[in-house]
């Protein structure tokens, strides 16, 4: 072929002797990309190679595509820029092969032939550009560079996307206890359903993170996934978060906005508190449930989405339902596959599990060895209440490997309210092994009894001290004491 590249004059031609220093020092910098350069015209490949590398990459040229699909195979290449043109394998069929070892790669072709035809099959057939010769160095390189940005976008999205799935995967749903094989189940089985789905739960047992597997394990893994806590939120806010408003739609609506369900269309909408939704507001998320439509805030315009809505609760909604609190239509809705999680407390067989969980989580995040946890704490955890649930159990391991010592996670290592609930344990003892029947209400006041007089010898009898090591107000201290008999 008797193309040539045509080099435009640009700085980089007219370089001074000062320029080439400053070249130098280029030189010196990391390399930009890999590339490989394949054309069958020797002064082509030639001044392609050397143009690049006073560029800062590290180029590679060939002659036939048969050679340059050996190193293809076992190097991997940021760009491969070649001739459509060429003998034996030509440019679109060496694209095709390219694409057969790694759809990620990125080629650009270069043609003589600008015709429109060929680029639209190189294009088809999956090439990230196509250059026409011919060209300058100064266009070659901001195709290159504009390549470049491409792939690390990619290359971040594709780390991002796998952190989240991993995040969401069923290997973080840690248990072994019957009611969270159930749940696991659940999960495999309304993933790929295009159905509402209630998770119930207290606060904390991971009702986000069952909704995230759901997600990422279905059909729409790929779309949005949406996330908007209801709790605390007045009617006018939860609307615009919801539905989005209008530029000028109230005080403040500086310009237009879109509201979540907007921003999930394609993919899956987590509404958490969802019996926090003000009656009035609960209408309009019926009718987004039925119609898969809405309007913005202060807006004419219809808006249809396509949102697959995964919701949560820490209340019962049945009974909010009774109270006139809760819309019955709208729980219906909601009610399609309900997912109840089962509190800590409920599942004290999944302790050990979880605890080993955060403990190799939290040493990875703090960047230390995964220390020994004494057997000591581990009843201690096993025996405690977890009102908190499973969030709870993660702020405690990660405060303990915060404070571990040589000698591992000790009781030590613990915050404040389990050491004093091991001292508690330790000195004052509820033991009912040898009961059979018990009156509930004399056996509570006893043991209230019994950590008052323990606070009342640990603080010498200063009812604010009594109070802090409780951990509860003076007043209610005061009132306890008088009940029980015990004031001074």
């Amino acid at each position: 072929m008797n193309y040539l590249p045509s080099w435009t004059p640009s700085r980089r031609d007219y370089a001074s002797e000062s320029s080439g220093l400053s070249r130098l020092g280029e030189k010196q910098k990391a390399m930009k990309g890999k590339v490989l350069i394949v054309d069958d015209e020797k002064l082509m490949r030639v001044s392609l190679e050397n143009q690049l590398k006073k560029e800062g990459f590290f180029v590679k040229s060939m002659k036939t595509a048969g050679e340059a699909l050996k190193y293809v195979r076992n190097e991997d290449y940021d760009i491969i820029v070649s001739d459509l043109r060429l003998p034996g394998l030509d440019g679109i069929e060496f694209l095709k092969e390219i694409k057969s070892i790694s759809q990620k790669a990125i080629v650009i072709i270069m043609t003589a032939y600008g015709t429109v035809e060929s680029a639209v099959t190189a294009m088809r057939e999956g090439a990230f550009d196509y250059i026409c010769k011919p060209f300058s160095t100064d266009e070659l390189i901001i195709k290159l560079e504009r390549a470049l940005t491409y792939k690390k976008a990619t290359s971040e999205v594709t780390r991002l996307r796998s952190e989240i799935q991993e995040l969401y995967g069923h290997d973080n749903i840690v248990g072994k206890s019957e009611a969270m094989m159930k749940i696991l189940d659940t999960i495999r089985t309304v993933s790929d359903r295009e159905t509402t789905v209630l998770i119930q739960g207290e606060s904390g047992t991971g009702k986000e993170l069952i909704a995230g597997a759901i997600h990422y394990n279905s059909s729409r893994e790929n779309g949005p996934f949406i996330k908007l806590s209801c709790a605390a939120l007045n009617k006018e806010i939860l609307e615009s978060e919801l539905f989005g408003h209008e530029k000028g739609a109230f005080t403040g609506a500086i310009k237009t906005k879109r509201g979540r369900f907007e921003l999930a269309d394609g993919g899956s909408m987590f509404l958490d508190d969802v019996d926090d939704i003000p009656l009035e507001m609960q209408v309009k998320l019926l009718r987004v449930l039925q119609e898969r439509e809405f309007e913005r805030v202060g807006g004419e315009e219809t808006i249809s989405v396509n949102v697959r809505l995964i919701c949560a609760t820490k209340k019962d909604l049945s009974n909010l339902v009774k109270q006139g609190k809760f819309r019955e239509d709208l729980y219906y809705r909601l009610n399609v596959v309900a997912l109840t999680i089962p509190s800590l407390r409920e599942r004290k067989e999944d302790l050990p599990l979880l605890i080993n969980y955060f403990i190799k989580k939290y040493s990875k995040h703090l960047g230390i060895s995964e220390p020994d946890i004494s057997q000591e704490v581990v009843d201690l955890l096993m025996k405690y209440n977890w009102q908190g649930n499973v969030r709870e159990l993660e702020n405690v391991v990660e405060h303990a490997l915060v404070f571990s010592s040589a000698n591992g996670i000790i009781v030590q290592s613990l915050p404040e309210h389990l050491r004093r609930f091991e001292s508690v344990q330790r000195e004052e003892p509820l033991n009912l092994n040898d009961k059979d029947k018990i009156d509930y209400q004399d056996t509570v006041a006893e043991f209230e009894r019994s950590l008052i007089k323990w606070a009342h010898k640990r603080a010498n009898g200063n009812q604010v001290h009594m109070a802090e090591i409780l951990g509860i107000p003076r007043t209610t201290l005061r009132n306890k004491m008088i009940k029980l008999n015990l004031s001074q």
